[in-house]
């Protein structure tokens, strides 16, 4: 089940978190530190009260098995742009989550006026483009420094020009 994130969801974002491998927490926020603190957890759980979003996956036994945020970043004359994060337990990869933790962020971002999608990430990070190629939108990279990208997702039109 893919749901919004709620207030309250801190603790289980956290723990989710902390269950990633350290490799899955290093490709997502590029170090394996333990996981996240309680701050920061409840900052993700408060996407939407500051202007964001944020989704979970949650697996059957109630526990969250992904987590997808959108932080506002900056307005352009293009539109608003969001920066995309998501990570998806190591148990779960490769059964279709990520795509479906993205398409709802896609859909939220869009319904509330987004232009497009930013995220920074290590070029080693394979998934990650193969999830780009699925959405079917253009998308652009360009490298930040030795071993780190930048990707833009635009939202407002497809690879054949119709949004």
């Amino acid at each position: 089940m893919i749901r919004h994130v709620r207030p309250g969801d801190g603790p289980a974002i956290a723990d989710f978190y902390a269950r990633l491998s350290p490799d899955s927490r290093r490709s997502r926020f590029f170090g394996s530190g333990r996981g996240l603190d309680a701050l920061q957890a409840e900052r993700f759980a408060r996407a939407r009260q500051r202007g964001g979003d944020g989704f979970l996956a949650i697996g059957a036994d109630g526990e969250v098995i992904g987590h997808l945020c959108l932080e506002p970043i900056r307005d352009q004359p293009a539109g608003r742009v969001e920066e995309v994060a998501v990570a998806v337990t190591e148990r779960w990869r490769g059964r279709g989550l990520g795509r479906d933790l993205l398409n709802a962020a896609i859909g939220s971002a869009r319904r509330r006026g987004v232009g497009s999608l930013e995220a920074t990430m290590l070029t080693s990070n394979a998934p990650i483009h193969a999830l780009l190629e699925h959405t079917g939108l253009r998308w652009s990279g360009h490298l930040l420094e030795p071993g780190r990208e930048s990707i833009r997702i635009e939202l407002a039109a497809t690879l054949d020009g119709v949004a």
